[in-house]
């Protein structure tokens, strides 16, 4: 496996995954590793760690302005 490589993300209030079955919503995105197979890797403030898999139709984000 390829080494991860996260940017640092600011001002993600909430990032929200569609998917077939329902969508799933992270708080305080403050990493994100994106991978060639669309797999999103996140860290939030609080340490939590998820791997979301690719297949999700669009992502919602809240915040004030873009990030990166």
């Amino acid at each position: 496996m390829s080494e991860l490589k996260f940017q640092t993300v600011t001002g993600e209030k909430s990032r929200t995954y569609f998917f077939p079955g329902g969508p799933l919503r992270i708080e305080s995105v403050v990493k994100l590793c994106v991978r060639d197979s669309g797999t999103h890797r996140i860290e939030t403030a609080d340490g939590k760690k998820y791997i979301v898999a690719s297949g999700w139709s669009a992502i919602e984000i809240e915040a004030d302005a873009w990030s990166f």
